[in-house]
């Protein structure tokens, strides 16, 4: 979404702000309207209710004091007195308790209209048979008169049956008009209805009983369309006053204002997005011409500055703080860019001078920076960074060679001669650039050939001193035997072939490496069963750990039946070495323990101890050459076990290493190769 397309929605958000509570007060008010509506009717019905009720409780009364007590109810005196007193009953008869008529009176159109009378069946009659009392109802038109039937009873078994002229009443009621069309219906529990007022459609029994059902206020579909209303009984009698008006009509006030706050919302609207939209069109140019401003910044570009022409005296003020701000970062920009390249000077000229080889590369091998003596390795000469195959293949070979060796040292052919390299290899990870390979390489080839020297220098004494060595130990066998055991002489004899032995051990120690280093000492793999192997090497330090008091124990639950393959002999003088050293450093009341276990297909000997340990700096020097650690109380050897053990280990293409203990101690571990079992 635009920078445009944003302000215009916030702004027009905005404006739109005062419309919901508007919107809100057209929703309130339409809703009161209604109700306002509906209480009008439910108004108008109660009251002709309450005029009919008036109504037809003073003709309840007329009946009570038309006849004196203790004259005959039914004679032609009676009924002639009561028809000339009460001139709006247009028709009076008497009836007994059957219904038959015993005596009628009345206008003749009437008489002719109704005929003989039988009220048996009529619901008024049974009506006020059962209840005691007046019963009004059956309104309808009488040759253009309305009228209604009312039923008395008078007492002794008889009935007066009246047909009452009602137009002073439903004269009141007709004023009672509900908008152009709606009115007035007078309706009986039967369905019979007769309009008062209004022009609304005519209505049949079914219908106007299914209106009586919905209660006080209702909404109808009729023929014509729909209606609203409501009803009102007459209090104690079957009468009902509905109130009927077009819904239509009812509700065009409240629709036509509703319609014109809904127009004039959409034009506050209306007026309220092209106003926001011509806001935002003049405020996002000079947006959009900083934000081009601040992307040529970001790109590096700060000589184009942004047009401080504006109708807005803040972003004129903001842009031009902003080109400002541009003139300052350029300046600084140059500045820092020389500091940048003189500290460069200074770094090559520091790197050029370091004798090691320093490289950089990218991770294909492409070279990215190479000082004096890394350009002389690799032959590039005035080569610099860029794409060169061969540089690139070259340095590919130095990383395969340091991924080979586990001393770091790599071998090179320089000018027919060869070379040995300490090699050191980072990778270096940036957020800004792509990852880089850091290589450093150090010349080891004088320090390569003084070891060479000075293992040539020991071979050939050892070599030397072998043969009178032996002729010494034959003597002093003979010596043995001249001094008795408890004499002081013996004693002597003792301490020199102690000595003899701890020297014929170190020259068998340095011509064993000098043989495994120039490829003479092969092992004689053949298979062992992994649970033996280790329990008979283990036996025979049992006698002088427990002398100790250090507990040896051997481990092999699952190992009982697993065979690989080994020179036994060779590898029991690696174990044994291992054992020897931790009795050597485990003090009295601590614990030596061996095992054996298959792991990743193929075998892993253990030997941990509870000793002092191996300081962490030193896990992997142990295994050079005339490297030991001192046991306080015990006897220093020459530090050749356990460079001798590396030897072996990797005669059988197996790994050597020591770790510390969790609890304190040594582990050393021994893996070895594929799974015969």
């Amino acid at each position: 979404m635009t920078l445009l397309n944003r302000l215009l929605i916030i702004v027009f958000g905005a404006g739109l702000i005062p419309i919901v509570p508007a919107g809100l007060f057209l929703f309130y008010f339409q809703s009161r309207a209604k109700d306002d509506i509906a209480s009008l009717q439910r108004n108008v019905s109660q009251m002709g209710s309450l005029m009919m009720e008036r109504e037809a409780q003073d003709l309840s009364r007329r009946f009570e004091r038309m006849w004196d007590t203790e004259a005959s109810y039914v004679s032609p005196r009676s009924l002639e007195r009561a028809l000339k007193q009460n001139p709006e009953f247009l028709y009076l008869a008497f009836a007994g308790a059957d219904g038959r008529e015993a005596l009628s009176g009345g206008a003749p159109e009437l008489k002719r209209y109704l005929g003989y009378l039988d009220l048996g069946r009529d619901k008024l009659f049974l009506k006020a048979a059962r209840d005691g009392r007046a019963a009004l109802g059956h309104f309808e038109m009488v040759y253009d008169m309305p009228v209604c039937r009312l039923v008395y009873p008078i007492g002794g078994g008889y009935y007066a049956f009246a047909v009452v002229n009602m137009r002073d009443l439903f004269e009141k009621l007709r004023s009672q008009r509900l908008g152009a069309t709606g009115g007035l219906l007078l309706a009986d529990a039967d369905g019979n209805a007769l309009a008062l007022s209004g022009a609304f459609e005519k209505f049949d029994a079914a219908e106007v009983r299914d209106i009586l059902r919905r209660g006080q206020s209702f909404e109808i579909q009729g023929k014509k369309g729909g209606y609203i209303g409501a009803a009102a009984r007459v209090r104690g009698f079957d009468l009902f006053v509905v109130a009927l008006e077009d819904r239509a009509e009812a509700f065009s006030g409240v629709n036509r204002i509703t319609w014109l706050m809904a127009f004039f919302l959409l034009a506050v609207a209306t007026v309220f997005y092209f106003s926001a939209l011509l806001f935002t069109r003049r405020l996002g140019v000079p947006v959009e011409a900083l934000m081009a401003g601040a992307a040529r910044v970001s790109g590096g570009e700060f000589k184009v500055p942004v047009s401080e022409e504006t109708e807005f005296t803040e972003l004129s003020a903001l842009l031009r703080a902003f080109n400002s701000m541009m003139r300052e970062v350029d300046r600084y920009h140059g500045i820092q860019v020389e500091k940048v390249l003189e500290e460069k000077q200074k770094l090559e000229l520091l790197v050029s001078l370091i004798h090691d080889a320093i490289i950089l590369c990218d991770l294909r091998g492409e070279l990215l920076y190479a000082n004096a003596a890394a350009r002389n390795l690799l032959g590039a000469g005035a080569a610099g960074p860029g794409e060169n195959e061969e540089i690139r293949r070259r340095i590919a070979g130095l990383v395969y060679k340091k991924s080979l060796s586990r001393s770091g040292v790599v071998e090179l052919e320089q000018a027919g001669e060869k070379k040995y390299y300490r090699a050191s290899i980072q990778t270096l990870s940036a957020k800004t650039q792509n990852p880089a390979v850091f290589m450093v390489l150090r010349d080891i080839t004088l320090e390569r050939k003084m070891q060479a020297m000075k293992e040539e220098f020991f071979h050939s004494v050892a070599h030397d001193l072998r043969a009178p060595l032996l002729t010494m130990q034959g003597y002093i066998k003979l010596l043995e035997r001249e001094f008795q055991p408890e004499a002081k002489q013996s004693g002597y004899v003792r301490n020199v072939k102690d000595s003899s032995d701890r020297l014929f051990k170190l020259l068998e120690n340095i011509l064993d490496i000098s043989r495994m280093e120039a490829g003479q000492l092969k092992p004689d793999l053949k298979p062992v069963n992994a649970a033996e192997f280790l329990a008979s090497a283990a036996d025979s330090f049992r006698a002088i750990f427990e002398e100790k008091g250090v507990a040896l124990l051997v481990e092999t639950p699952a190992a009982e039946k697993y065979e690989f393959s080994a020179d036994s002999s060779l590898l029991r003088r690696v174990i044994e070495n291992l054992l020897s050293n931790a009795w050597k450093f485990t003090p009295g009341g601590g614990k030596v323990t061996v095992s054996a276990k298959p792991e990743n297909g193929g075998l892993l000997f253990t030997v941990a101890d509870t000793g002092p340990g191996i300081p962490p700096g030193q896990l992997e020097s142990v295994f050079e050459r005339y490297k030991q650690l001192k046991a306080d109380g015990s006897e220093g050897g020459f530090g050749l076990g356990l460079a001798i053990s590396r030897k072996i280990v990797e005669l059988h293409g197996g790994r050597i290493w020591a770790e510390a203990a969790p609890g304190g101690g040594s582990v050393f571990k021994i893996k070895l190769g594929q799974d015969r079992n």
